[in-house]
């Protein structure tokens, strides 16, 4: 039985083991180690899942799904089709397959693992990817910050040595900053900042906006099809300025051919907006830990929009210090993820590495102001405490002859408490208090898997009061959990075995989408061939035109 790390990403996910003194990236049913985080139904109803889905978000956008991980935690549904989902149940059906693909590399059973988050993740959203997991019949008892998965990754390529790093892990949907101490083995967590609403999606919808401004398209007016067709074309186009200095998107939308030309210095104008997003949680995290940029000795890069030369010149930029790149940033998070599950499953090798970690909310209740008598907030945790933690404060009376204190919890940044996150109550009994008279001392405390107590103690009469308060996160009882894992075992999985002509197919279909004239005809003619070699279920014809159908979209997609 197996503990492995997951990097539950917003465009790929993948795994890995710590197993021989080292992690292991498992690959997957068609011996990628990335699997997307995409979902899609085919034809007769069976779920689709990772590469293939991907492929399916031109050729059929109303039954598939991608960027869910965006939502968790929101009370949301996804409709793919006639079917509706949760973004945690979408998340829970790619962890299902990581699950699934690592028992098969592994040769075991995968019985738990260790899932990475955005530092930036509040309780709602933390809780629905615990809930994730358990519809994906993974135990899951700890998720680890994506930051502080990637230091440990670096750290253990650097033989754990003493230093203080910025961790700037900007991926496809999140961007999480961490000050992180290491010394004697011990990672310590100084602060975290982010933007749970940040990433590289944000810079395709600035090429696809641009391309559409500039070719006089109305975007809002295209069909499904098409929106697909321009976002898909303006990420590549996006992904092609990180390794070449100008870039060409062209697009066929009804019987005509649109085209773009970009170059880095466009990007950054056209993103401007993305960038002063960007600036701020670098600067907060810098304040929060209270080091200035000559204090940190390696700003690390992870993620896969930290690939862009315009984000690493950003970041050079505003700090003056030039990024390490000799980690990979694609797969730091997971392989840090999996010496976390090393550590977890008490490896030798591992037993003395302690990785701490910090609440990255402020935790508190809401008070009546006495100046103007509205309710604002009572921080008693503040953001940032390392973890575990405990804090108290006393309050008072509100009115004279007060027997009675009802405390409402939030977790967030705001003094107007209704703008935070609310977690929960507590009411309590006390003798009769006058106004401002001391009344009650409540404490806190909030551990490393999120759950948080709060004890309140009477003062007058010294009785005690406690609650554990666990997210709301999906709102489900244990009930509606047992039923939703019910419904999902119900559905149809694409077995494994299908993929490599399932995603050779919804490939053709995707560049059939793309293309225009005789090119949609050869693929057509490609494509029926390819089908009716795996209706006559004769092995040697479906490889003969399998590798005829590969080899032409390969020249098709090099000529884009």
């Amino acid at each position: 039985m197996a503990i492995i790390g997951i990097d539950l990403g917003t465009t790929n996910s993948l795994a890995v083991c710590y197993r021989d003194g080292r992690a292991d990236i498992i690959k997957n049913s068609l011996g990628d180690i990335y699997t997307p985080s995409a979902v899609s139904i085919d034809d007769n109803g069976e779920i689709l899942v990772g590469r293939i889905a991907g492929e399916r978000l031109i050729s059929h956008p109303d039954v598939t799904a991608a960027e869910f991980k965006r939502s968790m935690g929101l009370r949301k549904n996804i409709t793919l089709g006639k079917k509706s989902f949760s973004p945690e149940e979408l998340s829970s059906l790619v962890l299902k397959k990581i699950k699934e693909d690592a028992e098969k590399y592994l040769g075991e059973e995968v019985t738990e693992a260790v899932i990475s988050v955005p530092a930036y993740f509040d309780d709602n959203c933390r809780s629905a990817t615990k809930l994730a997991a358990k519809l994906a019949g993974i135990k899951t008892e700890r998720l680890v910050n994506e930051p502080s998965a990637a230091a440990l990754a670096y750290q253990a390529e650097h033989d754990f040595e003493d230093g203080t790093y910025m961790i700037v892990d900007f991926g496809g949907g999140t961007l999480d900053v961490s000050i992180v101490d290491s010394f004697d083995s011990v990672m310590e967590i100084l602060a975290v900042a982010g933007n749970n609403h940040l990433g590289g999606k944000d810079f395709n919808e600035a090429v696809a906006d641009h391309f559409c401004r500039i070719n006089d398209i109305d975007r809002s007016a295209l069909s499904a099809d098409d929106r697909a067709i321009v976002y898909r074309l303006a990420e590549q186009c996006k992904i092609a300025l990180t390794t070449q200095p100008v870039a060409m998107m062209i697009a066929n939308i009804g019987d005509k051919k649109y085209s773009l030309t970009l170059d880095n210095n466009k990007l950054i104008e056209i993103s401007s907006g993305i960038f002063e997003r960007m600036a701020e949680p670098i600067r907060k995290a810098l304040r929060d830990s209270r080091c200035r940029i000559e204090d940190i000795d390696e700003i690390i890069l992870v993620g896969g929009s930290c690939k862009m030369p315009t984000v690493r010149a950003f970041i050079e930029k505003i700090t003056g210090k030039k990024p390490c790149t000799d980690i990979d940033s694609d797969t730091a998070i997971a392989v840090g993820a999996g010496i976390f599950a090393g550590i977890k499953d008490r490896n030798d090798k591992l037993k003395d590495i302690i990785l701490t970690d910090i609440c990255p909310f402020s935790l508190g209740t809401s008070v009546l102001d006495r100046q103007s008598s509205e309710e604002i907030m009572s921080f008693i945790i503040e953001r940032n405490s390392p973890l575990p933690t405990s804090k108290e404060e006393t309050y008072c009376a509100a009115s004279n002859g007060q027997t009675a204190a009802k405390f409402n919890f939030y977790q967030g940044e705001s003094r107007i408490p209704a703008k935070n996150l609310y977690l929960g109550e507590l009411e309590v009994l006390h003798p009769a208090a006058d106004k401002h008279e001391p009344t009650c001392r409540v404490r806190m405390t909030y551990d490393i898997n999120g759950i948080l107590v709060v004890d309140v103690t009477t003062l007058a009469d010294n009785k005690h009061y406690s609650k554990v308060i666990l997210s709301k996160g999906s709102a489900m009882s244990e009930a509606e959990v047992q039923s939703c894992i019910k419904r999902m075992e119900q559905l149809k999985i694409s077995p494994a075995d299908k993929e490599e002509n399932r995603l050779l197919i919804a490939r053709a279909e995707r560049l059939f989408e793309e293309s225009m004239g005789g090119e949609r005809e050869l693929i057509s003619e490609f494509l029926g061939g390819f089908n009716v070699a795996l209706r006559s279920q004769n092995n040697r014809s479906i490889r003969a035109e399998y590798e005829r159908l590969s080899e032409l979209l390969d020249r098709l997609e090099e000529m884009y």
